[in-house]
């Protein structure tokens, strides 16, 4: 029997959910507590492992799920991994959509209870694929093929790779479905260490003149404002060097590289699409020492999760139920 589609209200609270491998358990901690605050967003849109958490939310399996990942050890995620040697990645991912499946169901996108939709990547022509239409594992596997992890998937007579490739962060496919407001969660990590010194070392700018001319007591503060200044590059640019040549000691390896590039590009498109598309509110987890296997850290990215919510509490109470 086909469940009834809820109507939707009035004024309608969309749910944008991004890309962020094993950092994504984050999303399952905020849809809780936003719930628990009397928060329930109508529509919801993801990319990769958003596409997977909006899914089992949208399909009321939400805790199902969180209290399956929960249980994950390290040794149980690597016998998830079916190892391929051909094709586009290191695993097909069969074996652990249908680990998923027994946690999320199956149903299709258009017997949902609630809006949701998930963004893929055609692998070929660069397009921005929305999926929200058909099973909804099928919608959140083409999603989620991060290249060189998962191999692509055949979808809709085309080549799906990751959604985060083109769209990390969906807030256009969320209102495109019917959202007025958006609250949107953010994984990607700002910007590295090496360019945290560097925003640090230059937060004041450049040292300004004095507006009284030469002599009196504004000489002297722009020279201390320079003096500091420069002290302070010459620090960040120390720092720099010695985190260069420790990061240089080995060679990073493969998931290493496959981190740091998807991080650095993630973070890029993120950017661009909040300033194209701003969301009402973003949410951003603290969780920059997620590696991109760290899968059975769950209950740590959930409570962190749960943590950006209460942080946001007073921005969001407007979105709250009466």
């Amino acid at each position: 029997m086909t469940t009834p589609r809820a109507p939707l209200a009035p004024h309608r609270l969309g749910l944008a959910l991004s890309s962020g491998s094993a950092r994504g358990w984050a999303h399952l901690g905020i849809l809780a507590e936003l719930v628990a605050r009397g928060i329930r967003p109508q529509v919801v849109a993801g990319a990769s492992v958003g596409a997977l958490v909006g899914a089992a939310y949208a399909n009321g399996r939400l805790d199902d799920l969180a209290g399956w990942v929960c249980t994950l050890t390290q040794r149980e995620v690597w016998r998830l991994v079916d190892a391929t040697f051909h094709g586009g990645g290191v695993m097909n991912g069969h074996r652990l959509m249908e680990a998923i499946a027994g946690h999320t169901g199956n149903a299709r996108i258009e017997e949902l209870p609630l809006h949701f939709g998930a963004v893929a990547t055609d692998l070929y022509t660069g397009q921005e694929v929305w999926i929200h239409s058909g099973p909804m594992l099928s919608a959140v596997r083409a999603s989620s093929g991060l290249p060189g992890l998962f191999a692509p998937m055949w979808h809709q007579d085309r080549w799906m790779i990751d959604g985060g490739v083109v769209n990390p962060l969906p807030v256009s496919l969320c209102r495109a479905l019917g959202a007025d407001s958006v609250i949107a969660v953010d994984l990607s990590r700002r910007v590295t260490r090496s360019e945290q010194r560097a925003l640090g070392a230059n937060a004041h700018g450049p040292a300004r003149s004095s507006p009284h001319g030469q002599g009196g007591d504004g000489n002297g503060q722009a020279a201390s404002v320079e003096g500091a200044a420069v002290l302070s590059r010459w620090a960040g640019l120390v720092d720099g060097l010695v985190e260069s040549f420790r990061s240089r000691r080995s060679e990073p390896g493969l998931f290493e590289v496959m981190t740091g590039a998807v991080n650095i590009m993630q973070d890029r498109l993120t950017r661009d699409r909040i300033a194209k598309d701003a969301p009402d509110v973003v949410l951003r987890p603290e969780l920059d020492d997620f590696q991109l296997m760290d899968f059975h850290r769950a209950r740590e990215a959930i409570d962190a999760g749960r943590s950006a919510v209460q942080a946001a509490a007073r921005s969001l109470e407007r979105f709250a139920a009466p």
